[in-house]
């Protein structure tokens, strides 16, 4: 399929314009899947919309704007909220000032 086509495509099935970016897609497909997705709208035709909800958004983030994987943003932002808590058990004692770093951070190039 055409590229062009396809973004088209993807743009109409979201119900994005074309000066829509990345920010208003992602919004967008999350309205959309708070209405579609199966777990909450029990309509038949919810699972096949949903389906052709993803891949418009899928398409649309790696075609158009070109990220390629779009749960970044938010692993990176749960990694910064949280990433170094002792309650969530991912606290590494030795990234504390003033130790000495072991292991792989500790080659220089």
């Amino acid at each position: 399929m055409n590229r062009n086509r396809m973004i088209d495509e993807a743009r109409k099935t979201l119900g994005l314009s074309d000066r829509d970016g990345a920010e208003e897609t992602k919004k967008r497909y999350r309205e959309l899947a708070k209405v579609w997705h199966p777990d909450v709208n029990t309509d038949g035709e919810a699972h096949a919309r949903m389906q052709e909800i993803n891949r418009a958004f899928t398409a649309l983030m790696k075609e158009e704007f070109g990220i390629l994987d779009f749960w970044e943003d938010y692993n990176r932002w749960w990694w910064r909220q949280y990433g170094n808590d002792p309650l969530w058990g991912n606290y590494y004692p030795d990234e504390e000032p003033g130790r000495p770093v072991r292991g792989p951070k500790a080659i220089k190039r």
